[in-house]
């Protein structure tokens, strides 16, 4: 387990003075007491299992779709590793190793990742423990290869670096005569995309930003950023793209065209920036920073610090009004709302609300903000004139995540438990529908050109592509356990 980067205060509390297991012990508990604390979706950033890239680059190995002709197959892997240059090889950790083809012939899947030494290496060497095919008289069991199958494709790794491969099964020959699994694997690295069909997001846990093609829905790319990256915005125009990345302090500027990172802005130690919201005009950034109970106001262009605001306990995200000239900051611990006036860089006013503030998303006319509560079943409508709660509407328990649809004003509730999106009315406060997504729906993002809803499960590790009009899935893709974010060009 990677040791925390803060001390614990108390002389007693430091390492030095607890045995390495008693040490251990502590922290476990210490996490789980502090989860319990923390608002969904965010935890302490001291605890954050995978070590960050320091001299090392990392690999993110995903399985294309398998063809038709794999519907009826299902094999096992049972180890998979880079080959280097020099012939050493180095392992992977495989994040799914039983596959079924009817699952897969519509599905890329993250088959696994691993931290490498930088250099040049010539492909992958992955060992199939077992096969079967499904027939009219049930699975049969396949013969497989003895030696492993080494997949021979040049890349490298760099320091500090995601590189991007994607694995692919040719339909020709899978089984042979006898029952024999034969496969013939291809490896290809990273390509292009256009840049309206670029999509991110954001995985605190593997501290990866999974870059995803929005019309194919299939990950192109990923990108290396520091431990624990939650918040994403993107700013079309000036074809960037910026994320909070809270376990490092940091934020950070992305080429969307170049798909890297140009840019980084150093906050104070133990800020924990968990959000970020961007101007109309792109001009100005606002990190939210969960630790330090304040709000950084950010020259965008310049990456630097305007200035700094203190708001209430435990801010969670934010919301820009739609002139761009405030932001409404969700304090869950104080269950308050810090209303900051953008231009005269000032703490305007905290609204009191009777539940912890969770996220919130403005009317499609911009008068009116409605806040959900992790602890609440209602949300809560806030007249932007007044600055004061004007109306409850009853949502039911568990929400986590909200989207309003600027084409019709429906609100788009995502919960906590049950699988489900509740549509709801804001004009006649009723439900007018609810869809299944299945799962914990964290985060919600509409691209408006499309009309469709994305939504990222986080207990699924899966990213959803909704048709508006069908309330139906389009698509799917694998993101990872933990993903946090989405942002997408052409979203309001």
């Amino acid at each position: 387990m990677a040791q925390p980067t803060k001390s614990f205060g108390h002389p007693f509390l430091r390492p030095a003075f607890i045995k390495p297991a008693v040490r251990c012990f502590f922290v476990l508990l210490l996490c789980l007491f502090l989860g319990s604390c923390f608002p969904e979706g965010l935890t302490t950033r001291d605890f954050i299992l995978k070590p960050p890239l320091v001299n090392e680059g990392e690999i993110v190995l995903y399985l294309q779709p398998l063809p038709q002709e794999a519907d009826r197959l299902r094999f096992d892997i049972g180890a998979i590793s880079a080959l280097r240059d020099d012939g050493s090889e180095v392992a992977l950790s495989l994040l799914v190793n039983d596959l079924k083809g009817a699952e897969l012939t519509g599905l890329q899947r993250w088959l696994a990742s691993g931290i490498l030494p930088p250099g040049r290496y010539r492909g992958i060497s992955m060992q199939i423990r077992q096969a079967f095919v499904e027939t009219a008289e049930g699975e049969v069991t396949l013969g497989v290869p003895e030696e492993p199958l080494r997949v021979e494709h040049s890349f490298e790794v760099q320091r500090q670096k995601a590189t991007a491969l994607f694995l692919s099964l040719d339909p020709a020959k899978i089984v042979t005569g006898e029952n024999q699994f034969t496969p013939f694997f291809s490896l290809a690295s990273a390509g292009g995309i256009l840049i309206n069909l670029t999509a991110f997001v954001s995985n605190p846990e593997t501290h990866i930003i999974s870059v995803f093609n929005k019309k194919t829905m299939q990950v192109v790319d990923a990108i290396a950023t520091g431990r624990a990256p939650r918040g994403l915005v993107i700013d079309r125009f000036r074809t960037r793209a910026y994320v909070a990345v809270s376990g490092d302090d940091e934020v950070l500027a992305i080429d969307i065209f170049k798909r890297q990172i140009f840019s980084k802005l150093k906050l104070n130690f133990g800020d924990n920036p968990v959000e970020l919201v961007l101007s109309p005009d792109g001009r100005r950034l606002v990190a939210v920073n969960h630790d330090s109970n304040t709000v950084s106001l950010i020259d965008a262009f310049s990456l630097t610090e305007a200035a700094r605001i203190s708001v209430g306990s435990g801010p969670t995200s934010a919301v820009m009004d739609p002139s761009g000239s405030r932001v409404y900051v969700m304090n869950t611990r104080s269950q308050s709302i810090s209303v900051v006036d953008l231009t005269q860089k000032t703490l305007v006013v905290t609204i009191g609300v009777e539940a912890a503030p969770l996220r919130g998303a403005f009317n499609r006319e911009g008068d009116t903000l409605f806040v959900i509560s992790s602890d609440s079943p209602y949300i809560t409508a806030i007249d932007r004139v007044r600055l004061g709660v004007t109306k409850k509407i009853f949502a039911g328990a568990g929400a986590i995540s909200v989207k309003v649809d600027n084409q019709n004003g429906l609100l788009y509730v995502g919960r906590r438990f049950g699988g489900e999106i509740s549509v709801i009315d804001p004009s006649s406060l009723m439900f007018v529908d609810t869809f299944q997504v299945g799962g914990k729906a964290v985060f919600q993002a509409i691209d408006d050109e499309e009309r469709t809803l994305f939504v990222a499960l986080a207990d699924r590790r899966i990213l959803q592509k909704i048709n508006l009009t069908s309330k139906r899935v389009v698509a799917e893709i694998d993101v990872g356990k933990g993903a946090y974010a989405i942002a997408v060009m052409g979203q309001r």
